[in-house]
């Protein structure tokens, strides 16, 4: 028979880590809460959890476990709420960004989303700082290039193309032509750092290393070396000349952008409805045409 009790008590002890927390948020004695955690161990014959005297963590078959008892859980809430609210939409969504996120787009993406449902409010974190999403109380983050915690869930938005850029200048006294077959007289500034590994030449190490976009361009406006940029990122620059598009004899690596959750379970209507509009939206941040970056990290 299924203890559904046992179930919840598990799950907020592994949630909250520690029995006094997973006592506190249910209101119940601690003594009760052990006591259940114990009884489901003993009818699944399996140990969820290893206890020490400062911290609780789960065994491999308690994630499995807590994993399959969420999911169903979570599908009788989506089902509860369907039927008692199906259309309520409103709350906050807390969002976090990178700082090299292009504002345009998403000062235009999250007012259109405001617009279709008044009752929302959008709490946006703009740092380049990989924030814990669980800690921080993050319903979403974008990210580009990696998604960060293996943990996390992880759904590609967009793919931004990168091209290698430098001055007129530099182009002009170093270069003959605008098509580079080798890197290795040239400083390059590689903000996404997704040359290393990924190519058979190298570049000369660099005096200045960053990992913003910004900075990166303007290092190579300045003549001080090449920079691997996101396209949309350079196309006001090209056309008044200040940077020369190269052509590069490999294949240049391309910057995918995430939109990254610390789960897919439990999660409210706002959320899946604004993930949902961002995933449909025809402008993506990376195809944008404001000259300012998509995400990079």
């Amino acid at each position: 028979m299924i203890g559904f009790s046992q179930i919840q008590t598990f799950l907020e002890v592994a949630r909250s880590g520690s029995f006094a927390n997973a006592s506190r948020r249910l209101s119940l004695p601690r003594s009760t809460v052990s006591a259940r955690v114990r009884a489901l161990e003993q009818r699944l014959n399996v140990r969820l959890l290893h206890r020490t005297t400062r911290r609780i963590t789960l065994t491999d078959e308690g994630r499995r476990y807590m994993e399959q008892c969420q999911e169903a859980i979570d599908k009788l809430m989506r089902a509860e709420a369907e039927l008692s609210r199906p259309d309520d939409i409103a709350g906050t969504i807390r969002v976090t960004v990178p700082i090299d996120m292009s504002k345009r787009w998403l000062a235009r993406t999250l007012g259109t989303f405001a617009d279709q449902h008044p009752s929302i409010r959008i709490e946006v974190i703009v740092t380049d700082e990989t924030l814990d999403l669980v800690e921080n109380n993050i319903d979403l983050a974008l990210r580009g290039g990696a998604p960060g915690n293996p943990g996390l869930v992880a759904r590609k938005l967009d793919d931004g193309k990168l091209a290698l850029y430098a001055s007129s200048q530099y182009a002009a006294e170093r270069l003959h032509e605008a098509t580079l077959s080798s890197l290795s007289e040239h400083v390059v500034f590689d903000p996404t750092n997704r040359f290393k590994g990924r190519l058979t030449t190298s570049a000369q190490n660099a005096q200045v290393e960053t990992r913003n976009f910004e900075l990166a361009k303007e290092l190579a406006i300045q003549s001080r070396g090449i920079a691997l940029l996101p396209e949309n990122l350079c196309q006001e620059e090209v056309r008044t000349a200040q940077l020369v598009r190269l052509s590069f004899v490999e294949p240049l690596p391309r910057l995918p952008l995430y939109i990254v959750m610390p789960t897919r379970l439990h999660m409210p209507a706002r959320v899946r409805t604004f993930i949902d509009f961002l995933v449909a939206a025809e402008t993506k941040p990376c195809a944008t045409s404001a000259s300012e970056p998509p995400a990079s990290r």
